[in-house]
């Protein structure tokens, strides 16, 4: 009676390990997920802010002004600011991340 009860109680132990280790698993992949979004995220950052000076630079060149191609650069983003919030509002962006994330998570599961 006493090694089957200690027989299972060592089968529940295991059955622990293992529950931990998926969870270690699944915790570290998310945040290696997590490092590399950020990462790109502000490697992206810091691309469109050159890019976008750049771009104004070349607006001031075109229009012969200092300033001009400044404000021409920062309507664009300020017109992107409105088209997002207007999505974010409107329900289409959180529809939009979670048909990205149903997507991720039948792909992980085949």
């Amino acid at each position: 009676m006493n090694s089957l009860i200690d027989k299972i109680i060592s089968l529940i132990k295991l059955k622990g390990d293992q529950v931990k280790l998926e969870l270690i698993s699944k915790f570290s992949k998310l945040l290696a997920i997590l490092i590399l979004f950020f990462t790109l995220a502000i490697l992206s950052l810091l691309m469109l802010i050159f890019l976008s000076l750049g771009i104004a630079v070349i607006f001031n060149e075109f229009l012969m002004s200092t300033y001009l191609g400044y404000f021409i650069a920062s309507a664009f983003f300020f017109f992107m600011v409105i088209i997002i919030v207007w999505m974010a509002r409107s329900g289409k962006l959180q529809n939009w991340v979670e048909g990205v994330i149903i997507e991720s998570s039948y792909k992980n599961h085949e």
